[in-house]
Protein backbone atom coordinates (compact mmCIF):
# COMPACT_ATOMS: atom_id res chain seq x y z
CA UNK A 1 0.00 0.00 0.00
CA UNK A 2 1.78 3.46 -1.03
CA UNK A 3 1.95 5.35 1.83
CA UNK A 4 1.27 9.22 0.93
CA UNK A 5 2.32 12.54 3.31
CA UNK A 6 -0.24 15.79 3.49
CA UNK A 7 1.58 18.65 4.37
CA UNK A 8 -1.12 21.28 4.56
CA UNK A 9 -1.71 24.35 7.21
CA UNK A 10 -5.65 24.27 7.08
CA UNK A 11 -6.57 21.23 9.67
CA UNK A 12 -10.07 21.31 8.21
CA UNK A 13 -8.62 20.09 4.68
CA UNK A 14 -6.13 18.61 5.69
CA UNK A 15 -8.08 15.77 7.68
CA UNK A 16 -10.39 15.98 4.83
CA UNK A 17 -7.94 14.85 2.45
CA UNK A 18 -6.77 12.07 5.12
CA UNK A 19 -10.14 10.63 4.88
CA UNK A 20 -10.08 10.76 0.93
CA UNK A 21 -6.93 9.41 0.39
CA UNK A 22 -7.92 6.27 3.37
CA UNK A 23 -11.14 5.76 1.22
CA UNK A 24 -9.01 5.17 -1.98
CA UNK A 25 -6.53 2.73 -0.45
CA UNK A 26 -3.95 4.87 0.74
CA UNK A 27 -1.63 4.61 3.69
CA UNK A 28 -1.76 7.91 5.00
CA UNK A 29 0.78 9.78 7.39
CA UNK A 30 0.01 12.23 9.96
CA UNK A 31 -0.69 15.71 8.64
CA UNK A 32 2.19 17.93 9.10
CA UNK A 33 2.09 22.18 8.87
CA UNK A 34 5.71 23.11 9.28
CA UNK A 35 8.35 22.82 7.08
CA UNK A 36 11.26 22.12 9.61
CA UNK A 37 8.92 19.46 11.05
CA UNK A 38 8.63 17.79 7.67
CA UNK A 39 12.30 17.25 7.27
CA UNK A 40 12.59 15.97 10.96
CA UNK A 41 9.87 13.33 9.63
CA UNK A 42 11.95 12.33 6.70
CA UNK A 43 14.81 11.81 8.51
CA UNK A 44 13.24 8.57 10.01
CA UNK A 45 10.58 7.74 7.87
CA UNK A 46 10.24 8.20 3.65
CA UNK A 47 6.26 8.61 2.32
CA UNK A 48 5.64 7.47 -1.22
CA UNK A 49 4.25 10.82 -2.04
CA UNK A 50 4.37 13.81 -0.59
CA UNK A 51 1.02 16.37 -1.49
CA UNK A 52 2.48 19.69 -0.34
CA UNK A 53 0.69 22.49 -0.23
CA UNK A 54 2.46 25.84 -0.88
CA UNK A 55 1.88 27.91 1.63
CA UNK A 56 2.61 26.67 4.97
CA UNK A 57 3.50 27.40 8.76
CA UNK A 58 7.37 27.67 9.43
CA UNK A 59 10.24 29.76 8.25
CA UNK A 60 9.46 28.58 4.87
CA UNK A 61 6.73 28.23 2.58
CA UNK A 62 6.07 24.80 0.23
CA UNK A 63 7.69 25.35 -2.92
CA UNK A 64 11.12 26.16 -0.99
CA UNK A 65 10.62 23.20 1.12
CA UNK A 66 10.10 21.14 -1.87
CA UNK A 67 13.60 22.37 -3.35
CA UNK A 68 15.28 20.95 0.13
CA UNK A 69 13.12 17.80 -0.03
CA UNK A 70 14.15 17.10 -3.58
CA UNK A 71 18.09 18.23 -2.91
CA UNK A 72 18.00 14.76 -0.11
CA UNK A 73 15.26 12.24 -1.72
CA UNK A 74 13.22 11.48 -4.35
CA UNK A 75 10.19 11.36 -3.18
CA UNK A 76 7.31 12.37 -5.96
CA UNK A 77 5.95 15.73 -5.01
CA UNK A 78 2.16 17.25 -5.86
CA UNK A 79 1.27 20.80 -5.10
CA UNK A 80 -1.65 21.82 -3.85
CA UNK A 81 -2.38 25.53 -4.23
CA UNK A 82 -5.41 28.05 -4.26
CA UNK A 83 -3.28 30.84 -6.05
CA UNK A 84 -2.63 30.38 -9.79
CA UNK A 85 -0.32 33.89 -10.38
CA UNK A 86 2.71 34.17 -12.38
CA UNK A 87 4.62 34.59 -9.85
CA UNK A 88 3.92 31.29 -8.04
CA UNK A 89 3.62 29.01 -10.81
CA UNK A 90 6.87 30.89 -12.18
CA UNK A 91 8.60 29.67 -8.57
CA UNK A 92 7.20 26.01 -8.82
CA UNK A 93 8.14 25.84 -12.38
CA UNK A 94 11.96 26.24 -10.76
CA UNK A 95 11.71 22.72 -8.73
CA UNK A 96 11.07 18.87 -10.16
CA UNK A 97 7.75 18.36 -9.23
CA UNK A 98 5.21 15.69 -10.22
CA UNK A 99 1.85 17.31 -10.21
CA UNK A 100 -0.01 20.51 -9.79
CA UNK A 101 -4.13 20.39 -8.10
CA UNK A 102 -5.54 23.86 -8.02
CA UNK A 103 -7.91 24.33 -4.99
CA UNK A 104 -10.52 23.11 -4.74
CA UNK A 105 -10.51 20.24 -6.81
CA UNK A 106 -12.37 17.22 -7.39
CA UNK A 107 -12.27 13.91 -5.83
CA UNK A 108 -11.83 12.30 -8.97
CA UNK A 109 -8.96 14.98 -10.35
CA UNK A 110 -6.95 13.77 -7.34
CA UNK A 111 -7.16 10.19 -7.66
CA UNK A 112 -6.63 10.79 -11.62
CA UNK A 113 -3.35 12.74 -10.35
CA UNK A 114 -2.37 9.85 -7.54
CA UNK A 115 -2.73 7.64 -10.49
CA UNK A 116 -0.50 9.28 -12.92
CA UNK A 117 2.11 10.10 -10.54
CA UNK A 118 2.62 6.30 -9.39
CA UNK A 119 2.46 5.09 -12.96
CA UNK A 120 4.92 7.11 -13.95
CA UNK A 121 7.41 6.07 -11.53
CA UNK A 122 7.19 2.58 -12.38
CA UNK A 123 8.68 0.85 -15.25
CA UNK A 124 11.85 -0.40 -16.31
CA UNK A 125 13.99 2.73 -14.91
CA UNK A 126 15.43 1.54 -11.75
CA UNK A 127 14.31 3.64 -8.38
CA UNK A 128 16.89 6.61 -7.59
CA UNK A 129 18.93 5.85 -4.72
CA UNK A 130 18.71 8.66 -1.63
CA UNK A 131 21.87 10.79 -1.42
CA UNK A 132 22.25 10.79 2.17
CA UNK A 133 22.56 7.37 4.16
CA UNK A 134 21.24 7.64 7.95
CA UNK A 135 23.62 6.74 10.62
CA UNK A 136 23.01 6.30 13.99
CA UNK A 137 25.87 7.91 16.39
CA UNK A 138 25.66 8.15 19.77
CA UNK A 139 22.04 8.58 20.33
CA UNK A 140 21.55 10.70 17.12
CA UNK A 141 20.39 10.02 13.34
CA UNK A 142 22.62 11.53 10.98
CA UNK A 143 22.11 11.97 7.22
CA UNK A 144 25.25 11.77 5.94
CA UNK A 145 25.75 12.82 2.45
CA UNK A 146 26.88 9.86 -0.06
CA UNK A 147 29.26 11.93 -1.62
CA UNK A 148 31.20 12.57 1.44
CA UNK A 149 31.46 8.67 1.95
CA UNK A 150 35.25 7.18 0.86
CA UNK A 151 35.58 3.86 2.18
CA UNK A 152 33.58 0.64 3.57
CA UNK A 153 34.81 -1.38 5.41
CA UNK A 154 33.20 -5.00 6.51
CA UNK A 155 34.14 -5.76 9.96
CA UNK A 156 32.00 -8.96 10.60
CA UNK A 157 28.14 -8.10 11.33
CA UNK A 158 29.19 -4.38 11.39
CA UNK A 159 30.73 -2.07 8.68
CA UNK A 160 32.84 0.76 9.12
CA UNK A 161 31.88 4.08 7.36
CA UNK A 162 34.76 6.57 6.18
CA UNK A 163 33.47 9.75 5.06
CA UNK A 164 35.82 12.95 4.69
CA UNK A 165 35.15 14.72 8.29
CA UNK A 166 34.87 11.52 10.42
CA UNK A 167 34.28 7.35 10.71
CA UNK A 168 31.13 5.81 11.78
CA UNK A 169 30.88 2.15 12.71
CA UNK A 170 27.12 0.63 12.24
CA UNK A 171 25.26 -3.24 12.94
CA UNK A 172 24.89 -3.78 9.35
CA UNK A 173 27.15 -6.20 6.86
CA UNK A 174 29.07 -4.32 3.84
CA UNK A 175 26.35 -6.38 1.40
CA UNK A 176 23.61 -4.91 3.07
CA UNK A 177 24.78 -1.12 3.14
CA UNK A 178 26.54 -1.27 -0.20
CA UNK A 179 22.66 -2.10 -2.09
CA UNK A 180 22.12 0.94 0.31
CA UNK A 181 24.13 2.98 -2.46
CA UNK A 182 24.08 4.53 -5.95
CA UNK A 183 25.69 1.45 -8.20
CA UNK A 184 27.13 4.23 -10.32
CA UNK A 185 29.43 5.37 -7.82
CA UNK A 186 30.09 2.71 -5.17
CA UNK A 187 32.02 -0.77 -6.40
CA UNK A 188 32.69 -3.47 -3.93
CA UNK A 189 36.22 -3.79 -4.79
CA UNK A 190 36.83 -6.48 -2.48
CA UNK A 191 35.63 -8.84 -0.14
CA UNK A 192 35.63 -6.61 2.85
CA UNK A 193 36.21 -3.20 0.90
CA UNK A 194 33.98 -1.13 -0.73
CA UNK A 195 34.62 2.37 -2.13
CA UNK A 196 33.07 5.32 -3.73
CA UNK A 197 34.74 5.81 -7.32
CA UNK A 198 35.30 9.56 -6.97
CA UNK A 199 38.04 9.56 -4.08
CA UNK A 200 40.24 7.39 -6.25
CA UNK A 201 43.56 8.98 -5.69
CA UNK A 202 45.74 6.32 -7.13
CA UNK A 203 45.96 2.92 -8.13
CA UNK A 204 47.97 -0.18 -9.83
CA UNK A 205 47.16 -3.73 -10.53
CA UNK A 206 46.51 -5.11 -6.25
CA UNK A 207 45.18 -1.91 -4.39
CA UNK A 208 44.05 1.15 -4.40
CA UNK A 209 44.22 4.59 -2.25
CA UNK A 210 41.11 6.34 -1.80
CA UNK A 211 40.95 9.25 0.44
CA UNK A 212 44.21 8.65 2.00
CA UNK A 213 43.59 4.66 2.76
CA UNK A 214 45.34 1.98 1.06
CA UNK A 215 42.93 -0.72 0.01
CA UNK A 216 43.41 -4.11 -1.25
CA UNK A 217 41.77 -5.09 -4.84
CA UNK A 218 40.58 -8.41 -5.84
CA UNK A 219 42.31 -10.77 -8.44
CA UNK A 220 41.37 -9.54 -12.17
CA UNK A 221 39.98 -6.27 -11.00
CA UNK A 222 42.20 -3.85 -12.71
CA UNK A 223 40.67 -4.25 -16.14
CA UNK A 224 36.84 -3.50 -15.17
CA UNK A 225 38.09 -0.74 -12.64
CA UNK A 226 40.24 1.11 -15.79
CA UNK A 227 37.32 0.66 -17.84
CA UNK A 228 34.97 2.49 -15.24
CA UNK A 229 37.33 5.38 -14.69
CA UNK A 230 37.83 6.06 -18.38
CA UNK A 231 34.29 6.23 -18.84
CA UNK A 232 33.88 8.61 -15.99
CA UNK A 233 37.08 10.13 -16.48
CA UNK A 234 37.27 10.43 -12.96
CA UNK A 235 41.04 9.54 -12.38
CA UNK A 236 43.75 10.14 -15.51
CA UNK A 237 46.08 6.27 -15.73
CA UNK A 238 49.29 6.21 -16.08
Amino acid sequence: MKKILIVEDELDLGENLEEILTVLGYNVSPVISDGNMVLDYLRFSQPDLILMDVLIDGDMDGIELAKKIKEAYHIPIIFLTGYSDKMILDRISKVMYEGYLLKPFHIETLKTCLYLTFKNQEGPKKKAKPQTLKIRDKGFMVPVPVEDITVLEADGLYTKIYTLSKPYTIRDILKDVTEKLPDETFLRIHKSFTINVNHINAYNAKELTVGGQIIPMRRGFLKKLKGILEERKVLSVN
